[in-house]
């Protein structure tokens, strides 16, 4: 039960480049309200840890099975072992699938766009993680 609802919740909030960043930004604007409001130090640059951590989930969203389904009847189970192993050792062959080429590319590039955005996250996350703290001082310099 934990565990199906860590999974549904880190798919829902990070396995999704569009939904990850809606979350990680709106954090964002919120540790610095907490921080400019209510004086904790470093809360708004901690934040770029999440953006560091939703790129992670991008990246390794096509390789960590953990979470993989397949559709049986209509419905997405999680893969069974042999899937998982096939994936696991990279054993499924030339021959594994039978979709059409454009099929084939379609899904190519959805999963280098997450990787693209995954970088760009983990990069941003890690400036902000970084000189977050510095950002917020020259805020406060610039409206006394």
């Amino acid at each position: 039960m934990l565990r199906s609802v860590f999974i549904s919740l880190i798919r829902v909030m990070f396995f999704n480049r569009y939904n990850a960043l809606i979350f990680c930004i709106s954090f964002m604007f919120f540790s610095l309200w907490v921080e400019l409001c209510f004086q904790v130090e470093n809360f708004f640059s901690s934040s770029g840890t999440l953006f560091t951590v939703a790129g992670l989930f991008l990246n390794i969203k096509m390789t960590a099975i953990f979470h993989l389904t397949q559709k049986i009847d209509g419905k997405n189970q999680p893969l069974n072992i042999k899937s998982k192993y096939i994936l696991a050792t990279r054993s499924g062959g030339v021959f594994a699938t039978s979709d059409p080429d454009e099929e084939k590319r379609r899904k190519v590039r959805e999963i280098e766009k997450d990787e693209i955005f995954g970088v760009c996250y983990m990069i941003f996350g890690t400036v902000l993680w970084g000189y977050g703290s510095y950002f917020i001082k020259w805020i406060s310099c610039v409206c006394s």
